[in-house]
Parts: C-alpha cells; structure tokens; sequence
C-alpha cells in the first residue's frame, strides 16, 4: 500500500506497472527462502532439544549454502534480463519496457539478503529466541521499510523510491548476521531449554 501511494505520486503508472511484476518475482523468491526456513525449522528444533550442537552448526551452514544459491540466482536473472521477466507478466507498451530495467535491477538487488533474512527467522525460533525472529519480521516489513519508502523520493529522488528494500534488506542483514552469528556461538554453553510449562 506505501509503495503505491509513493509511485503514484512519484513515478507514475508505468512505474506501477513494474512494481507489480517485481512484487510477483520477490514472491518467488520469498517462497524459495520459506522452502529452506521449511525443510530446516524441525532438523534445528530437535537437535536443540536434543543439545545436538554440531547437527545445528551443520544443518545451518547447508541452510545457508540453500539460501545463497537462491540469493544469486534470482538477483542475476533479475539484473539479466529485466524485460524478459517484463513480457512474461504482461504485454508491455514502450513505455515500460524502457522504464523496466531500471526499476527491476534497483530493486532486485534486494534480493541478494531476503532470502537470508527470512530463513534467519526461522532459525532463530528453533533456537527459542522469538524476540529476535520478530524483530526481523516487523523491520523489514513494516518500520525499516515504510520509513525509507517515505524518506528516500522525499530526500533523495523519486528513482530513489526503488532502493528502499535493498537498503531494509541490507539493514537488517547486519542484524540478523550479528545475531545469527551469537546465537550459534553460544550454543551449548547456555543451560537446555525447558520443556515444563
């Protein structure tokens, strides 16, 4: 809804337009990073219970390779051929098809760290840390994000619109890396987590 208002307002429709099919890419890509978060969330879970640390560092870096792989994928095919993704959806006018490229590769490089910052909320509630997982999702859904979606046309340049989710993605990687990164430090120097309600 943020985003609509400012494209209609900034950019315009053709901008709109390609708006719509960058969002159904992104699904795509948030669904292959919920596939890893997915397969990994029960494997992480029980050897938590388990205290299994080696089968959590192990099964984090395979979830993590997952995840880098759908990383670049998506972002080179985005920044490859923009248009190409542009005829698949619609049959552009020439209007879009030369407003596309840009606005696909300026946000698509948003797609190097969403998929790493949505499976780090699935790691982090298999750890028990919810706290966390929730911040991750708030941020880069609503505050980091509807901040810059205000902030970037208004300060910068209406083309700046289209960096507001790399620069949140990229926000809260920092956090998600700096948390990921304690959490398995520590893993197995903290008490077992309790069962008892």
């Amino acid at each position: 809804m943020l985003f609509n208002r400012q494209i209609m307002r900034y950019i315009g429709t053709d901008g709109l337009a390609v708006y719509g099919i960058i969002v159904n890419i992104s699904t795509f890509v948030q669904c292959c990073a919920y596939s890893v978060g997915q397969a990994a969330q029960p494997i992480l879970s029980r050897n938590l219970g388990a205290r299994a640390w080696r089968r959590i560092r192990q099964t984090l870096r395979y979830a993590l390779y997952a995840v880098a792989f759908f990383s670049v994928f998506w972002t080179a095919l985005v920044l490859a051929v923009p248009n190409g993704f542009v005829r698949v959806f619609m049959s552009p006018t020439e209007s879009v098809l030369a407003a596309a490229p840009a606005i696909m590769r300026s946000y698509g490089i948003s797609f190097l760290l969403l998929p790493l910052n949505i499976f780090s909320t699935y790691y982090f509630q298999s750890l028990m840390k919810p706290g966390a997982a929730f911040i991750v999702s708030v941020a880069r859904g609503l505050v980091i994000s509807g901040a810059l979606i205000y902030a970037l046309p208004a300060f910068a340049a209406p083309g700046a619109l289209w960096f507001a989710m790399p620069v949140t993605e990229l926000i809260v990687a920092v956090f998600v890396v700096q948390r990921m990164a304690r959490y398995t430090r520590t893993l197995g120097k903290a008490p077992a987590p309790s069962t008892s309600r």
